[in-house]
């Protein structure tokens, strides 16, 4: 009986949610309509193995500094439960025990300084992964999301340099992530926030950013025919940078705002969970509408 309701999971959240989705998958929903208490009662087990890895339809691989951490931000289902809940078609590739439906609240999705710090069980943040994933599901029921969190703070761009250490960590932990996946091999959406650490970017970061891309898409599970989307900062020069990602006529990669976002201190550059709320939104838009504008309904 446990295993038949298990196989109904997908099925019963699709119904709970679809009242407040949008019927073009293209449109941000803005407040879908959840049932905390119809979420509740399924139960969930986000310890157990998930049994729809083979369902899987969008891989999205998080990088950057803090900010793609959400360092300091709250996971609060209590609040917002429609946005910030445990969703079968929400995966994590974990740090210790591969994929899990994915729980802010209990698992160790990354650990120490590289890919990041410890997760804090009790105040756990409320990360962009999550929220972007959270968005493309209530944008289409249909969808199982899978992503795979990578993210270092207090680092400059020169970190993640094509082939050395910490970019081959990344590969590594793609890869082992897609070889666990029973019917996806490659990562669609590659987010990317990063720059407070280049704080004064120019030719340099323009030059690293592209090679970084290009050497991403040099990799058999990621081609010139994924996504890139590059969040803006909270205020640094980069993002005029990412702006040149939609002006450059590369229709696989873009920018999605974030200046006008609330952060977690007045002044601060970290923004707060608020805010990641709608980056999750505007990020599933344009992603959405890069599929669409390519060629790729799926």
């Amino acid at each position: 009986m446990e295993r038949y309701i298990h196989r109904l999971l997908l099925a019963g959240i699709a119904l709970v949610i679809s009242v407040g989705c949008s019927e073009s998958p293209t449109e941000v929903v803005d407040a879908p309509v959840v049932d905390p208490q119809a979420l509740a009662d399924l139960n969930i087990n986000t310890d157990a193995f998930p049994e729809n890895l083979h369902l899987v339809t969008d891989v999205i691989l998080t990088a950057g500094q803090s900010n793609a951490l959400a360092d300091g931000t709250r996971f609060e289902p209590d609040l917002f439960p429609a946005e910030d809940r445990i969703d079968p078609r929400i995966l994590v590739w974990t740090q210790y025990e591969g994929w899990k439906v994915a729980n802010p609240t209990n698992q160790i999705w990354e650990n120490d300084r590289f890919p990041a710090r410890l997760w804090d069980p009790v105040n756990s943040n409320n990360p962009p992964g999550y929220q972007i994933a959270r968005a493309i599901v209530d944008a289409d029921p249909s969808r199982v999301v899978a992503f795979i969190p990578t993210s270092t703070p207090s680092q400059s761009i020169r970190f993640w340099r094509f082939g050395e250490t910490p970019y081959n960590t990344i590969k590594q932990r793609v890869e082992s992530a897609l070889n666990e996946l029973p019917s996806k091999s490659n990562v669609d959406l590659i987010w990317w926030m990063q720059g407070e650490s280049d704080a004064n970017a120019d030719d340099f970061y323009r030059r690293e950013l592209a090679a970084l891309i290009d050497g991403w898409r040099t990799e058999p599970w990621y081609s010139s025919d994924n996504y890139f989307i590059a969040n803006e900062t909270v205020g640094f020069d980069v993002n005029r940078i990412f702006h040149e990602l939609r002006a450059n006529g590369d229709p696989y990669t873009d920018y999605s705002e974030a200046t006008d976002l609330p952060t977690r201190h007045p002044g601060g550059d970290h923004f707060n969970s608020a805010a990641y709320r709608i980056i999750g939104d505007r990020v599933q838009k344009i992603y959405f509408d890069m599929r669409s504008a390519t060629g790729n309904k799926q």
